[in-house]
């Protein structure tokens, strides 16, 4: 399979770039064209080109993109419309540039003969692996609509997660940023430039004031060496979450700190119920759904338990006795889940559950907001009310020492 550059235009004369998959050069301008596209030019290019190309693409896709797809494609493939159609209206009608390369490759795909399951493990990452088996299990069953729409609805629950999550998190994001700002403009600029005067005024220099002055310079000297640092440090701290003990510690730290437990605790809750949910009403075995479930809450010291979890279920043990065991979810979940299993309504449990954690994890970032907003204030205050007191502490000592002579 080679890869080719094309430069082409669509039925309203939009000029549009991409890359294309095929065997010749022939057989993706035949491709194109029966696209729909008219063809202004056509090349070779390297695969490695085309690959960083596509995952640029890729990163530009959003939640919130996926979630649109799904849920048009749901909607339109329960009103009867053929799948080819759908994605002709789904690309036509998407607001992201970057996202309709890659619904093309999913409808050249489809074209050609593969199932939808197929086009989009072709994407790599981008769809989660939730959503992939939902979608093989509509294939499987003739009922891809519902489980497009099922998918929907499960995106649609996570991405209110996510956004409670950053709700919370904004105000003090924004305080640190700006209090950084700040502080390093007066590292840089304002305590240099009054540090002479300081020294000049022919009084010893309370000790805070030498500690700034101090800070200050260091700070002068070093700001490229720690902007570059700060810049490597996202990177450094990905690459030392990628051991799984090193991970463990953090997640299992994170659900202990005495602010941020509720919210961490809640949305963990959440997204476990959510997608313990959804998997079950598609009727995933008990093996392949814990498989799914783990990588998908994301938290290693959560997802060890849920193995150990795994072991005891398919060695007999009721699933409300292997998670009590485990001692990793509250009571409720265990009753809730207990309830479920005798009475066969397990997934109208969970579903109480992921909406009873969900509206637990607002009404914790809604306080968390409330708790953080004076917190953050009294830090910030705190911080500069001490380099107000470093630099005018001499000065409030020369006025003494005037005063008494």
């Amino acid at each position: 399979m080679k890869f080719f550059a094309y430069h082409a235009t669509d039925y309203s004369g939009k000029i549009l770039r991409g890359s294309i998959a095929s065997e010749t050069a022939d057989a993706a301008y035949q491709d194109l064209s029966t696209q729909g596209l008219y063809v202004i030019s056509i090349r070779e290019t390297a695969g490695q080109l085309t690959w960083l190309r596509k995952h640029f693409f890729l990163a530009q896709v959003k939640r919130t993109d996926i979630l649109e797809f799904t849920g048009s494609l749901s909607i339109m493939l329960l009103s009867g419309v053929p799948i080819i159609n759908c994605m002709n209206d789904v690309i036509g009608t998407t607001s992201n540039a970057s996202f309709k390369p890659i619904l093309r490759e999913i409808r050249q795909r489809l074209e050609s003969g593969s199932s939808v399951t197929e086009a989009l493990e072709a994407q790599g990452k981008l769809f989660p692996e939730v959503i992939k088996t939902l979608v093989a299990v509509g294939e499987e069953t003739s009922h891809l609509g519902e489980s497009l729409k099922d998918a929907t609805e499960h995106l649609q629950r996570m991405q209110n997660l996510s956004d409670a999550i950053k709700k919370a998190l904004m105000y003090p994001a924004f305080a640190l940023i700006a209090t950084l700002g700040a502080l390093t403009f007066w590292m840089l600029f304002v305590i240099p430039a009054l540090s002479s005067t300081l020294k000049g005024l022919g009084v010893k220099l309370p000790m805070l004031t030498v500690l700034l002055i101090n800070s200050s310079s260091f700070f002068k000297d070093h700001w490229n060496k720690m902007a570059i640092a700060a810049v490597l440090l996202p990177f450094i701290i990905h690459l030392i979450k990628k051991q799984h003990m090193v991970k463990y510690y953090l997640d299992r730290t994170a659900l202990k700190l005495p602010i941020l437990q509720v919210v961490t605790f809640n949305k963990l809750l959440a997204t476990f119920a959510e997608q313990f949910r959804m998997l079950t009403a598609a009727g995933i075995p008990i093996h392949r759904l814990f498989d799914l479930l783990i990588p998908a809450i994301g938290n290693e010291y959560f997802g060890v338990n849920l193995v150990t979890a795994k072991e005891n279920i398919l060695n007999g043990v009721p699933i409300s006795e292997s998670l009590e065991r485990q001692k990793i979810v509250p009571v409720l979940v265990i009753s809730k889940i207990h309830i479920g299993e005798v009475s066969g309504t397990l997934d109208k449990q969970l579903d109480f559950l992921a909406k009873y954690y969900t509206k637990k994890l607002d009404d914790a970032t809604e306080k968390l907001s409330k708790v953080i907003e004076p917190l953050v204030m009294v830090v910030i205050g705190g911080l500069f009310a001490i380099i107000i007191m470093g630099l005018l502490l001499p000065v409030y000592d020369l006025v003494s020492q005037l005063g008494r002579s």
